[in-house]
């Protein structure tokens, strides 16, 4: 089996629990849900982009790629749209895979059985996110303001409300590409005082200006 990478490369996590963390970053080629409700999405996942690592690739050659790594970031678009169960299947046990989505594909741990204590799963919801990722969730990431314009993004309300629930959840400014949104910044700084259950994630990696 092979998978179409966008890109691939190493660097620091930038968001959430783990950031400044070293990682390998795979992102797959594609998303359900699409620039199209997603119109400032930052990253680009349409095609395989062969100067920064992308291609088509069989499960040993990104693993002998990842080389020593423990973290390695599934993300996208949209990874849980492919078949990620053969990769994970022949992974050394003892690394963490981070998986980034945007929770509207049904988990594949459900119908798997896959051991789901080697996932770390950072949700993003975006419309059409399924409740049951937001239960399965180790991290919600909500974008600040959303990154588009039509119904069904998540509101500061349904934020603190899984807070309350005891998730994790961060609120993150919407970003230009490689610079940070400082206005959108402070809205997220004021946010979590407002609302001190929350946390606050700044994509660090656009600070340091690392990929």
């Amino acid at each position: 089996m092979t998978y179409q990478i966008a890109e691939r490369f190493k660097s620091v996590q930038g968001e959430g629990v783990y950031a400044g963390t070293p990682m390998a970053f795979i992102r797959f080629v594609g998303c359900s849900v699409g620039k199209k409700i997603c119109q400032h999405c930052d990253t680009d996942f349409d095609k395989s982009y062969e100067h920064l690592g992308g291609g088509e690739y069989t499960t040993e050659e990104l693993l002998d790629w990842v080389r020593l790594h423990q973290h390695i970031c599934l993300t996208g678009g949209e990874p849980m749209d492919q078949d990620l169960v053969p990769f994970l299947s022949q992974a050394a046990f003892g690394r963490m895979f981070h998986i980034e989505t945007s929770g509207t594909v049904n988990p594949f741990w459900h119908v798997s059985g896959w051991n789901k204590s080697y996932i770390w799963l950072t949700v993003c919801p975006k419309p059409g996110y399924l409740d049951e990722m937001i239960v399965d969730a180790d991290e919600v990431k909500v974008i600040v303001p959303g990154l588009g314009n039509g119904a069904g993004w998540p509101t500061i309300a349904q934020a603190v409300a899984w807070a309350n629930e005891g998730k994790i959840v961060f609120l993150q400014p919407r970003n230009a590409k490689h610079e940070v949104d400082m206005n959108n910044l402070r809205v997220c700084e004021e946010l979590v005082q407002q609302h001190p259950n929350l946390r606050l994630s700044v994509q660090l990696h656009k600070i340091l200006k690392a990929r």
